[in-house]
């Protein structure tokens, strides 16, 4: 019997159901909440609304939760990947850009990176006023990026520094950091990382 397939956002839609997918990912496996839970170390009470759409989860927890499902991050984000042929299977056409929110503080990323899974990630983020970011994903590998516009606060090691739009920056990813929306306006940074899957913390 055929498998119904990933439930996919249409193009250009303000959020993804990543609650649908991961839901779907999940019982394709044959796995209870419980069993993903415990595999992931996540709790069953935050994967549970995660599927239910009540919670965004940060990159981190979707990280620990593909990892376990054995799916590149954009299986969460939209339907199975497209067979492209040529080129097309290296392009991620603005129009189909998965958008999701992350953790409980309104920050808002558009995945920019073609469907599969890649070491290498690139994402507009979108942060609101005075807020910093939730749980950073850390590894060995390295994170950079650009502000585009509004005013950012990056805090690598214990050390910070203020960016402004233009301003560009790289680092290591297993050194602790964040980022602080200092302003009282909307900031939006494109954020590039590579973290190898096995090494992820």
């Amino acid at each position: 019997m055929k498998k119904p397939a990933i439930p996919a956002a249409e193009p250009g839609a303000a959020e993804t159901d990543i609650g649908s997918r991961l839901k779907w990912i999940r019982k394709a496996r044959n796995m209870t909440i419980t069993e993903l839970a415990l595999l992931a170390n996540v709790s069953a009470g935050a994967i549970s609304q995660i599927e239910r759409n009540l919670t965004n989860p940060t990159v981190r927890v979707l990280e620990q939760l593909r990892l376990v499902l054995k799916v590149p991050l954009t299986a969460f984000l939209e339907q199975n990947e497209t067979a492209l042929r040529g080129a097309e299977h290296y392009v991620r056409r603005q129009a189909e850009r998965p958008r999701f929110n992350v953790g409980k503080r309104g920050i808002a990323k558009e995945m920019l990176s073609p469907s599969g899974d890649h070491d290498l990630q690139f994402m507009f983020i979108n942060i609101p006023p005075g807020v910093r970011s939730d749980e950073m994903l850390m590894g060995n590998g390295e994170k950079a990026g650009i502000v585009i516009t509004g005013e950012l606060t990056l805090e690598i090691d214990g050390d910070s520094t203020r960016l402004l739009p233009g301003d560009s920056f790289q680092f290591k990813s297993h050194l602790p950091h964040n980022i602080l929306n200092h302003s009282d306006s909307e900031a939006q940074v494109l954020w590039i990382m590579h973290i190898p899957s096995e090494h992820h913390l």
